[in-house]
């Protein structure tokens, strides 16, 4: 895809539509609310998977046994982390927390990829914004709030994401000697869209985002323009989900490690000028857009706006990659039917699997690997459900 594109929400008739929603009425299934996978149960003679041992909200201890298989769909940070506490992973990392190897799968927990953003906001001229409709107490905010609760109509039916942008800034790239010496290093090829992918998502939330932007105060009147720069390919593929304890309780050790490749700070910069120049000078745009909030964006000089980027960037909320699929297991976690390299009757089916982070969301990639990927009856599924 490439330009503007109008967003496909999960929204229908007004209201949210949530991926659990397919449990509704299903009589087979059972869902344990606030209960925790301890580790997997292995056969070591067999190397199968015979089920899980879970904590249940009492702190009692409860195991399942699978007919046919075991599903592990924990998510990127969870599912990894359950695998390594049940003996497979890295075996010298399992060794530091005293937990006997069963299969040494070295990538369980590596190859975290996420897509690294930078919001930004600018004023925008009273009356462009949805800023008193949904952030403050007032009159539109009461409106607001009535035309959904009676007629499921109103600013409260959006997603907020209405529009997003999906550009390429090869002209802008190719003026630094690094991005030049990098694209023949890979054959000609641009390295952030080989195949001639987008180099950004450009999201515009037109109101101040305070899901984006919390470490910033609300503005207390006015109205406002999110912009949200992601990139889409960066080269940063280092990230880590490691232990912290043998404690199945203890969360693990999350390493998105954006920015160690220096080649992404470049192009977030350019992008954030791109959009900037787009916006401020654009016709129509132009006419309504103010100054930065709540500081000026140091827009001409290179050093200050790599120490921006550092400084601001967050995650899109767009992981996977931690039980990646490969050929093998001296290259992944899960092969082609999402089994796990090394132990039999067991799976892994959520976003950990995928191996290249997906263009723009990865909300659909999720959908079409839970619905295609072949699961037999009477399972046991861990699925994070929070």
């Amino acid at each position: 895809m490439r330009g503007l594109w109008k967003c496909t929400n999960s929204i229908y008739n007004g209201k949210r539509s949530s991926s659990w929603m397919y449990l509704e009425g299903k009589k087979n299934v059972t869902v344990l609310s606030g209960t925790n996978s301890k580790r997997l149960l292995i056969d070591a003679a067999t190397k199968k998977c015979l089920g899980v041992e879970v904590i249940l909200p009492s702190g009692e201890t409860h195991v399942f046994k699978a007919k046919y298989e075991t599903i592990v769909s924990s998510g990127v940070f969870e599912s990894p982390k359950l695998l390594m506490l049940s003996g497979i992973g890295p075996k010298d990392e399992l060794a530091k927390f005293n937990i006997e190897t069963v299969v040494d799968s070295p990538h369980v927990g590596q190859n975290l990829l996420d897509h690294p953003i930078l919001p930004h906001v600018f004023r925008l001229e009273d009356g462009n914004g949805l800023d008193h409709h949904l952030l403050r107490a007032g009159l539109e905010h009461d409106a607001a709030v009535s035309a959904y609760r009676w007629k499921n109509q109103g600013p409260y039916t959006s997603g907020l994401l209405e529009l997003v942008g999906l550009p390429r800034i090869d002209e802008r790239l190719m003026k630094y000697p690094e991005y030049v010496a990098a694209k023949k290093a890979n054959g000609g090829l641009d390295p952030f869209g080989p195949a001639g992918q987008p180099h950004f998502e450009i999201d515009f939330v037109p109101m101040f985002s305070d899901a984006f932007q919390w470490h910033i105060p609300t503005p207390p009147s006015g109205d406002y323009l999110t912009v949200i720069v992601d990139l889409l390919r960066p080269q940063s593929r280092s990230g880590t989900v490691e232990l912290n304890s043998a404690d199945p309780l203890v969360q693990p050790k999350i390493n998105l490690n954006f920015f160690a490749e220096d080649l992404d700070i470049l192009a977030m910069r350019e992008g954030v000028r791109w959009v900037d120049d787009v916006l401020m000078r654009g016709e129509g745009m132009r006419d309504m857009i103010r100054e930065d909030y709540p500081w000026p964006m140091p827009r001409t000089s290179d050093a200050a706006m790599d120490k921006m980027i550092l400084e601001r960037s967050q995650t899109g909320f767009h992981p996977c990659g931690s039980a990646r699929m490969a050929p093998d297991v001296a290259r992944g976690v899960v092969d082609g039917t999402l089994k796990v390299f090394g132990v039999g009757k067991l799976r892994v089916i959520d976003a950990s699997v995928i191996p290249v982070i997906p263009d723009c969301r990865i909300q659909n990639s999720v959908y079409a690997i839970a619905e295609k990927v072949y699961t037999p009856r009477d399972t046991i599924g861990m699925r994070d459900t929070s």
